[in-house]
């Protein structure tokens, strides 16, 4: 154990999965942070949508929606030709202890970057705030001891490392100990835009916004727009921003294939292109795509099964670990989910049980993403979103973290 009481945390990636967790372990370890890009790195102004399974974590580490503009989801709709198909009310709240919350990713990881780095003070928490070293990459890793090389030569050595890299992860074959583990195409692309109320009534001019964005009648829905053609193309549309913005996630089967797709979900994808392969869902659905000021294309790609997300004192979490397509929405949460896991990492621990308690985290968290990228798998043929994500609510959702999981499993109530 190196500094006293605290471990020393190393964790690669300031991304969603790699800030919550620097906000779960800054109150009891010294955490540090290292990240390859710049401080605006991921700062796409498109939507993400946060489920009860993963709001329940947040709240409890003192998310504040109100800083985040977050819109509550009330239930989902889905549409066709203009019409409603159906209209399922989710008294989410009620049923798993929180709403689900849409909001605009840029403003998400704005706070979470705020939970990781603002004075503690400010929180009302133990610990020191997490360190974010940006521009700086994590080029190679003995992961048994926790000796994590950094792009400038230099070495850190941690007790714990924690693999937050992305879906690109260069870490992840070295914990996995092989090189056959990457993301794979799943023949689907996402066009993502984030339009803006204002800019969508003047693009609208004498056309009345459609019944999914209407304020009187979208009553917080989610809504799955099918083609009125029955080919297999579809649009999800949510509020953000305190319903000052709309996100709209347009997917299709993939026409052309680009590394500069592949290799970011944050691309910038042609306008024009956008419009001619969504415009003829309606008039209105046309214009309002015009009135998008950026639009990002994202090839969906996801991850086989790994073997093992665990070596020695370094964990894979996130989309290092399990990278799936948004077809049930529940990417973001899990790497939430994984975040949180990290709260066995208890004050006290010491440097030689580390290693037991990562397997341990494991143990909960790798056959549980198994279950829901099998179901995430089942909607990328037949595109019935709703369908799979209503079938599957009570699993997705009903998560309460970690120990409520190991003594669910094992009959061990934890702190």
């Amino acid at each position: 154990m190196i500094n006293g009481h605290k471990l020393r945390v190393v964790i690669v990636g300031s991304g969603l999965a790699g800030l919550t967790a620097a906000r779960i372990l800054r109150e009891h370890h010294d955490v540090t942070v290292y990240e390859r890009g710049s401080e605006e790195v991921a700062t796409g102004g498109q939507g993400i949508m946060i489920a009860p399974n993963g709001v329940k974590i947040l709240d409890r580490i003192g998310y504040d929606h109100g800083r985040a503009a977050a819109v509550p989801i009330y239930g989902i709709r889905t549409y066709k030709n203009g019409n409603v198909l159906e209209d399922v009310g989710m008294n989410l709240k009620s049923w798993f202890g929180a709403d689900s919350l849409a909001q605009k990713r840029s403003d998400f990881r704005d706070e979470l970057m705020r939970l990781a780095t603002a004075p503690s003070s400010e929180l009302g928490i133990l610990g020191d705030p997490a360190k974010i070293v940006f521009d700086t990459a994590a080029t190679g890793l003995n992961p048994d001891e926790g000796i994590v090389t950094l792009s400038d030569g230099s070495t850190i050595i941690a007790d714990v490392v924690v693999a937050a890299d992305g879906i690109h992860s260069r870490l992840r074959n070295i914990v996995v100990g092989s090189e056959d583990y990457f993301a794979k195409k799943t023949g689907l692309t996402c066009y993502r835009v984030a339009v803006a109320t204002e800019d969508a009534k003047k693009e609208l001019g004498d056309l009345p916004p459609p019944h999914w964005w209407e304020p009187n009648t979208y009553q917080n829905r989610s809504s799955v727009i099918y083609a009125s053609d029955d080919s297999p193309r579809f649009i999800t549309a949510y509020p953000i921003r305190n319903g000052s913005y709309f996100n709209l996630s347009c997917i299709l089967k993939t026409q052309e294939s680009s590394t500069s797709t592949t290799e970011s979900w944050n691309a910038n994808g042609d306008h024009a292109k956008l419009i001619e392969l969504f415009g003829d869902f309606s008039e209105s659905i046309r214009r309002i795509l015009s009135a998008a000021k950026e639009v990002k294309v994202w090839e969906l790609q996801d991850l086989e099964l790994l073997p093992t997300w665990t070596r020695g004192r370094t964990m894979l979490i996130g989309d290092a670990a399990h990278a799936m397509t948004p077809m049930q929405g529940q990417g973001a949460n899990l790497s939430i989910e994984d975040a949180e896991s990290l709260r066995l990492l208890a004050p006290g621990t010491r440097r030689e049980e580390v290693e037991d308690i990562l397997k341990l985290a494991e143990s909960i968290r790798r056959p549980r993403t198994a279950h829901i990228l099998a179901e995430t798998r089942k909607s990328h043929a037949n595109m019935k979103v709703a369908e799979r994500l209503t079938k599957n609510l009570d699993f997705n959702c009903g998560y309460d973290g970690i120990y409520a999981a190991l003594e669910a499993r094992d009959g061990v109530l934890g702190s």
